[in-house]
């Protein structure tokens, strides 16, 4: 977090986020967010919770426009920095799309060259994000896998992104 941001009053991630120790599915509020802000289980909320720290609070770069209430959709990292999820609320599901946003947004999805991932979330719905495309996975359960990335057809890179068969 950097020094200058906190949470305040905006909470997103408690209502876009999956929170299984507490049984919370995604697109829904937690019962423990208070609507001035805060969590009224915070002494006692669980590892995941206490972790959690979204783009817009470890970023310099980001302004208020992007804090997660104003903006409509939650960032965050993982697969150790690989991927980048834009989670929306299901309630403003092109929020995403509109500007400042989705021109930043598509100019992060150029460090797919590199191996990166961008991957928006509306619900269930996957939409993988590149420079020139996207592409619209559909509906996945979420313990479905996906990768993405570039490869090399008739002498030009060309994205790509799948679901990932059950090992089963």
């Amino acid at each position: 977090m950097t020094a200058d941001k906190s949470c305040g009053s905006c909470g997103l991630c408690c209502k876009v986020l999956a929170i299984e120790a507490l049984e919370k599915p995604d697109g829904v509020w937690c019962g423990h967010f208070r609507k001035g802000g805060g969590c009224g289980f915070y002494e006692h909320r669980p590892p995941a919770c206490r972790a959690f720290e979204c783009l817009w609070l470890t970023s310099t770069r980001l302004g208020d426009e992007w804090r997660p209430d104003k903006a409509g959709f939650v960032m965050y990292s993982d697969r150790d920095g690989k991927r980048l999820n834009v989670v929306v609320d299901p309630g403003k599901p092109a929020a995403w799309r509109r500007e400042p946003y989705y021109s930043y947004i598509k100019a992060m999805s150029r460090r797919a060259l590199e191996g990166y991932e961008l991957v928006v979330c509306v619900g269930d719905r996957r939409t993988v994000v590149f420079p020139t495309e996207e592409i619209d996975l559909g509906v996945l359960p979420p313990d479905r896998k996906l990768v993405s990335g570039y490869i090399e057809r008739d002498g030009a890179l060309t994205p790509f992104a799948m679901v990932l068969a059950d090992a089963d």
